[in-house]
């Protein structure tokens, strides 16, 4: 049919029909045309000496089969010899520093430009890329050493040589110097010791295709002919000099292969670390050698020996070094540098420790006085040890200057600072006995003994304790042996004390016999009175005004020069005329700064300024504080009337107030910055407050809902913190259903110390997911509470101490904290501290109260080992205040009858002025 239709078509007609049809079947057609050949994939862009480079790319593309080829390729790197090239892709590997003519180092670097090409005959493709050559990095790595001990090989997934015996023991043989006394030479000794192996593990980054075989050395910063000024060789301030000191012997403490040990044969009668060669250095000892990692291993374990001797001696440190590159290619280190690694030695000889009789790390002892002591010993041993005793170099006291040591020997205490340990025995008694004849100290503070071990006497000498740390034991001598009786023949009532710098303390109070005239004492650390500042004038008639004072120190920039500034503060309030100041109302505040002028009478304290503040109503301050990084000054007190911009809440309110310093022309002139008021509609009463927090605090108890806080018993304590007139209180009230009246209390850290005395007994309950709890349960009688809060009024301690049979009445005036624990203090009418006393008056008391237990043991459970009672044996007395002397003693302002004093009490609780 379509042979007949063309048939009866005009043969030019017909030329052009099939035309179109061809055009037709064209416009039809399905195939593309081949797409340009291109590589697949970006090979790694680092290459590493004797290490096997590789990289299979792929390619897609092109009408027939890929050709490949490189340009610009470094003379390591080809591409695969391959005849098969019918697949999609090529391999392209080299050996930096071995194919391509082995040029070692010289192939180090970096080659950019590199291309990879493909072509099918009529399209190409190319890839570029670049190749840095790097060494292929050597490195160390050594956990401490201990005389003694073989560490375990850890887990590792690369591929190892074999692994050491590290449970294999060695011999070394040393030759030792003996001393005299004085440390000369007296002879030598052939000791042959006991080895123990360690290791220090020796990496390869990458597999190597070749061995590689690296030089070692043991290397150390001990020079026997470095001595102590004064000494030459040989000496033993040479050989264990202070130059010396901490830095390991070679050949003495450690070697790679003890002179009498051989490395175990394996299975077949080889040695079992056939990759290990030891060589002997110019002392015949075996302190370096080289190690072989064969091609693939990239971790191994190379073996020294700690030699166990029985000398005690410090951490020592020493180094191991990769030196040299005996064959094939490696790095040592990232520039080929070298490769070290520090190394160190822990001592294993019985360790020594000193402690009280109680098991204290800190005592005070009067000067003429002698007390017992504890030492003890720990570790496995064998034989007797010995420990020479001595101050150590912080100590302000000296051996045989200050102190002596004394030991018992056949039943009789005798003066000896060397102690002995029998084999079998861990325990020893010594005595610390302070002459009192002769006994000199200029200083205005107390000297103290730090003890330790004579280590320049122990080094090098076999079968002495090392030490548990450098001061082993505090003991600080007190000079002050007697009450300090503040009113001998006057009329001086003390109210408040403080500590200040260089040990003085100082004494706030009225004079009964002068007006009630407030006075400061100042006393050092003897008792002597080294300044009495009048804070009232001659012509001013007071009564009772009840100061208190606080001391600080802080710096202060003088000249473009930081300096330490000395200041006190006083304040007592007074409806009476003072001179200098205009009356406001009734009671008011009277507030003086002082600061020590070194350069007045041999250093006095001089008068800064003096303040007159409060309302038109009695205003009672109870506390005064100085800011030691402004110097700003805090009150803290009472008032029955209403400050500027505060509002009164009916009853007697607490407020805080901040006092400034400022400057008109070159004088310093006070100025209140803000005063804060708060209170309930009963009568509030203030107990202290803090310029140790963030913001100034107060703190007290009220019977009432304080500025709006939740009421939760009868009396509740109350916190808060202010910074400026207008900043939102956010005041904290606290405590149990009970009554909770504070007395005193304190900030230290994040926590406020709050004081008092009800008749429960409290505790804290933990609560899963909220807050803990203050719990109370009932007593017969009264007793004093120390309770710890947060700043957001969440309990975290509770203590109650209540005499034994829960039958007299105590109560807490002062608080202080002591080295991490609190010291409370007050009165009793009972037997407070189970001492049998049954006196039906008021007798002064103090405690400590740990705040840290000791750990739990196998044979104990946990307990508060620094706790202890003091009752004074005197009636109508009270303990008022407390302060802490250093971490070293307890200053107690302390009434008796009429009379004040201040009594010292050490760490542990021994009146160290004992009443006549």
């Amino acid at each position: 049919m379509g042979a007949d239709f063309l048939s009866r078509i005009h043969p030019v007609r017909q030329l052009a029909v099939l035309a179109l049809l061809s055009l037709g079947l064209a416009a039809c057609k399905t195939e593309k045309d081949p797409d340009q050949p291109t590589i697949l994939g970006v090979p790694p862009v680092f290459a590493y000496l004797g290490v096997e480079y590789s990289y299979n790319f792929g390619a897609y593309g092109g009408e027939d089969i890929l050709d490949y080829s490189l340009t610009n390729a470094p003379s390591w790197l080809a591409l695969e010899d391959t005849s098969n090239k019918a697949r999609q892709g090529i391999i392209m590997r080299g050996v930096p520093g071995l194919s391509g003519g082995s040029r070692g180092e010289a192939d180090l670097g970096k080659t950019e430009g590199i291309n990879l090409v493909t072509t099918d005959g009529r399209m190409a493709g190319a890839q570029p890329f670049d190749i840095d050559v790097k060494y292929n990095v050597m490195s160390l790595d050594a956990e401490p050493f201990t005389e003694g001990e073989s560490p375990e090989i850890p887990a590792s997934n690369r591929e190892q040589c074999t692994l050491p015996d590290l449970e294999t023991e060695g011999e070394h043989s040393v030759t030792i110097n003996l001393y005299n006394d004085d440390g000369s030479v007296s002879g030598t000794r052939e000791l042959t010791l006991p080895t123990r192996r360690v290791f220090v593990k020796v990496t390869l980054d990458q597999p190597s295709v070749t061995r590689v075989a690296v030089a070692f050395e043991l290397l150390s910063d001990y020079d026997a002919s470095s001595c102590d000024v004064g000494f030459s060789p040989p000496h033993q301030n040479c050989d264990h000099s202070a130059s010396n000191a901490g830095d390991a012997i070679l050949g003495t403490d450690i070697v790679g292969l003890g002179s009498n040990s051989s490395l175990p044969p394996d299975e077949t009668g080889e040695s079992e670390l056939d990759y290990i060669d030891y060589e002997l250095d110019e002392q015949g000892f075996y302190t370096r050698g080289v190690i072989t990692l064969e091609p693939g291993i990239t971790e191994c374990y190379l073996p020294l020996e700690v030699v166990e001797d029985s000398f005690a001696e410090p951490v020592e440190s020493l180094r191991l070094a990769l030196t040299e590159v005996r064959s094939g290619l490696a790095g040592l280190g990232s520039g080929n540098g070298g490769v070290v690694t520090n190394l160190s030695i822990q001592d294993n000889e019985p360790v020594l420790s000193l402690e009280t009789v109680n098991g204290g790390g800190r005592d005070t002892l009067n000067v003429g006085a002698v007390r017992e002591y504890v030492a003890r010993l720990s570790g496995d041993r064998d034989r007797d040890i010995f420990a020479k005793l001595s101050h150590t170099e912080d100590s302000t006291a000296r051996l045989e200057s200050e102190f002596v040591i004394e030991r018992l020997e056949d039943g009789n205490w005798v003066e000896n600072d060397e102690l002995i340990f029998p084999e079998g025995t861990d325990e020893v008694p010594f005595r610390i006995r302070v002459p009192e004849a002769g006994y000199a100290n200029p200083a205005f503070s107390d000297r103290f003994i730090l003890l330790g071990l004579n280590e320049n006497f122990q080094a090098g000498r076999e079968d002495y304790a090392r030490a548990e740390a450098e001061n082993l034991i505090r003991v600080s001598l007190n000079e002050l042996t007697s009450p300090l009786a503040l009113n001998p023949g006057d009329g001086f009532v003390a109210t408040d004390i403080s500590m200040g710098h260089d040990g003085r303390l100082f004494v706030a109070g009225y004079d009964t016999q002068d007006n009630d005239r407030v006075l400061v004492r100042i006393f050092d650390q003897r008792g002597t009175q080294l300044q009495q500042v009048d804070i009232s004038s001659a012509s001013d008639s007071l009564s009772a005004p009840d100061p208190v004072i606080n001391v600080v120190q802080r710096k202060v920039t003088e000249g473009g020069t930081k300096v330490d500034r000395f200041e006190f503060v006083v304040a007592y309030s007074t409806d009476q005329s003072v001179a200098g100041t205009s009356g406001l109302g009734r009671l008011d505040s009277v507030t003086s700064l002082y600061w020590f002028d070194s350069a007045t009478n041999g250093g006095e304290y001089v008068p800064t300024w003096t303040i007159r503040t409060g309302t038109d109503a009695d205003d009672q301050v109870r506390w005064a504080g100085i800011n030691r990084d402004t110097g700003y000054v805090i009150l803290a007190g009472e008032t029955e009337g209403v400050f500027d911009q505060q509002q009164g809440s009916g009853g007697r309110d607490s407020f805080l107030q901040r006092i400034d310093t400022e400057l008109d022309g070159n004088t310093q002139q006070p100025a209140v910055a803000w005063t804060r008021q708060a209170g309930s509609a009963a009568d509030d009463r203030v107990a202290g407050g803090s310029t140790e927090s963030v913001n100034p605090g107060l703190f007290g108890s009220a019977a009432g809902s304080v500025e709006g806080a939740s009421v939760i018993g009868g009396i509740d304590a109350f916190f808060f913190n202010a910074s400026s007139a207008t900043s939102e209180l956010d005041v904290k009230q606290v405590g149990t259903t009970g009554d909770e009246p504070v007395s005193n209390g304190l900030y230290t850290g994040s926590t406020l110390w709050l004081i008092g005395a009800s008749d429960g007994s409290y505790s804290v309950l933990e609560q899963d997911e909220e807050d803990p709890v203050l719990e109370r349960e009932a007593l017969s009688s009264a007793a004093g509470f120390l309770l710890g809060y947060s700043a957001a009024g969440n309990v975290s301690r509770a203590f109650t101490l209540n005499d034994e049979g829960d039958q007299s009445s105590e109560a807490f005036l002062g608080l202080a904290d002591f080295d991490g624990d609190m010291v409370v203090a007050g009165t009793t009418n009972g037997d407070f501290a189970s001492g049998g006393v049954v006196s039906g008056m008021e007798q002064g008391i103090a405690a400590r109260v740990s705040l840290v237990p000791e750990p739990e043991t196998e044979e104990e459970e946990s307990e508060f080992r620094n706790n202890w009672r003091y009752q004074l044996a005197a009636d109508d007395s009270a303990i008022l205040d407390l302060e802490n002397y250093r971490d070293d003693e307890i200053p107690a302002l302390t009434r008796i009858g009429n009379n004040w004093y201040v009594l010292l009490f050490s760490p542990e609780g021994e009146l160290l002025t004992p009443l006549n």
